[in-house]
């Protein structure tokens, strides 16, 4: 019986398979276009801020400037770049070892170092020598509107409906372990905010604020612990020696995912609502919307911030999820791939949308990735565009969520559509 039984799971297994082929034999993909957060950067705060004196440790000591691209950083987007080209090779969507057409190319940044220097990295590993360059509009250091993430109406309805959709209690409910793990972690007992200044514990106060033309403000210690969370992490995976990263008093896994929890549920709370997420993420979706139907462009890649995945992600309704072996819900140098797929027998086009990101552990470790050694692929659901068994969801689906997101924001918030986009 046991054996009858062996014979049909097996069955069934290599008809799954045989059926599976058979749906996606006549897949050919057709455009890639990618997000991607800019890739290992430098503590974004300065030693001699709060950070210091929430701690009697010293920090680590970077060669880089604050905020802008570490050197491994580079080396490691350029891994990421030569992943690509061998994933895209395998799908026969690039021929190898040649250089592409430059215009079915378009690399868009945000004009911050960080950023430039990841899509340029990008490219070194992606188009070796084919000399495609990184395009970006503002000068360097300011902020281009269509990576800027900030309120862009401040009205009554835009502030109730906004703080409507927070839930600060239960965040604070999530957020109580991960204070006490990172005040251990940092000795923030004797630490100077403690011993001068009187702040021994981290408080579970949190207010948002929204000015049109300004990030959404958040005031309260998350701010703080985001802040301290960042610096420890980005050491982390820059291969600083554990026990010269906070004295070596982070022991495990669960303490990073602990800790950083304290990260992640301050972006969601500034930027993840279903509401306010539309008003952010709309220039950069009025951006992914023209390109999904340019018939130039082949690979689309356009990289900013985890404050841009965020709304991003929670505009387009992606359901909730998990990213294997990873502390942050938005990885450094993690990029969202938005696969377009033409079936060549039905001519029928399906979309794939993938977070594709290294683990702490790739990171940490400087490892260089390749299709024996990639990187992690989780496929992410939108709401409003069911996938089916192997990850696909229907092409004209998606394009109906990106042009309802267009015209919801066009008639809400007065944005000019076509060409330029410019903050109202």
């Amino acid at each position: 019986m046991i054996k009858i039984y062996n014979k049909i799971i097996l069955i069934l297994v290599f008809c799954s398979f045989v059926s599976f082929s058979k749906t996606n034999e006549n897949l050919k993909l057709e455009k890639l276009i990618i997000f991607s957060r800019h890739g290992l950067r430098t503590p974004l705060v300065r030693p001699d801020s709060d950070v210091a004196k929430a701690t009697p440790y010293e920090w680590n000591k970077w060669n880089n400037k604050p905020g802008n691209l570490a050197t491994k950083g580079v080396i490691m987007e350029t891994y990421f770049g030569q992943y690509i080209n061998e994933w895209l090779t395998e799908k026969k969507f690039l021929s190898q070892g040649e250089c592409p057409n430059k215009e079915e190319i378009y690399v868009y940044t945000n004009s911050f170092q960080r950023t430039i220097a990841t899509g340029e990295s990008i490219i070194n590993g992606l188009f070796p020598g084919c000399g495609i360059k990184a395009e970006y509009k503002m000068k360097i250091g300011e902020m281009d509107p269509v990576f800027n993430p900030v309120v862009r109406r401040d009205d009554k309805e835009f502030q109730e409906k906004a703080l409507a959709e927070l839930n600060i209690k239960g965040a604070n409910k999530k957020l109580k372990a991960a204070y006490e793990i990172l005040e251990n972690v940092v000795d923030y007992k004797n630490s100077e905010l403690c011993l001068k200044e009187n702040k021994c514990k981290f408080s579970d106060e949190i207010k948002m604020t929204y000015q049109k033309g300004k990030n959404p403000g958040i005031k309260g210690d998350i701010t703080l612990g985001t802040h301290l969370t960042d610096t420890l992490l980005v050491e982390y995976y820059a291969e600083f020696p554990l026990e010269k990263i906070a004295n070596g008093n982070i022991k495990t896994n669960k303490e990073w995912q602990e800790i950083n929890k304290i990260k992640n549920i301050r972006g969601e709370l500034m930027r993840g609502g279903k509401y306010i997420s539309k008003h952010i993420a709309y220039p950069l979706i009025n951006v992914i919307n023209n390109e999904v139907t340019n018939p130039n462009h082949k690979v689309t890649i356009l990289v900013g911030h985890d404050s841009n995945i965020v709304p991003l992600l929670s505009a387009l309704e992606v359901k909730e999820y998990t990213l294997e072996k990873q502390y942050e819900t938005t990885p450094i140098g993690g990029k969202v791939f938005f696969e377009i797929w033409k079936d060549e027998k039905s001519n029928q086009r399906k979309v794939k949308v993938e977070y594709v990101y290294q683990t702490a552990e790739q990171l940490r470790n400087g490892t260089v990735l390749s299709l024996k050694n990639p990187p992690k692929h989780t496929v992410l659901e939108m709401k409003n565009c069911k996938t089916d068994k192997d990850g696909f969801c229907s092409y004209n689906d998606f394009q109906k969520i990106l042009k309802n997101i267009v015209v919801y924001c066009t008639q809400n918030l007065g944005h000019k559509i076509g060409g330029a986009v410019f903050m109202s």
